[in-house]
């Protein structure tokens, strides 16, 4: 697993805001520190240096994610890809 950034807060019950190193694709699966899922990501926005993303929180409590680093697979990292 790869560290990608950390969560910043919650925002709509079951959506949260991270801050990110890497700009990662939209639709991937987002894990916590024990390589549980944590969601996908539905948006990336901010500037291209410093970018943010949204993901769709499956879990039931997203409040305790906040401050927490979370992690993509490695063979998903960036967008790059095949077109």
């Amino acid at each position: 697993m790869e560290e990608i950034g950390e969560i910043l807060h919650v925002v709509q019950g079951d959506r949260a805001i991270a801050k990110v190193k890497i700009t990662p694709k939209l639709g991937l699966t987002v894990f916590d520190i024990r390589r549980k899922p944590i969601g996908r990501i539905v948006d990336i926005f901010g500037p291209i240096k410093s970018p943010y993303i949204e993901i769709e929180v499956e879990e039931q409590n997203p409040e305790k994610l906040v401050n927490s680093p979370i992690y993509i697979s490695p063979k998903d990292r960036g967008m790059k890809g095949k077109r």
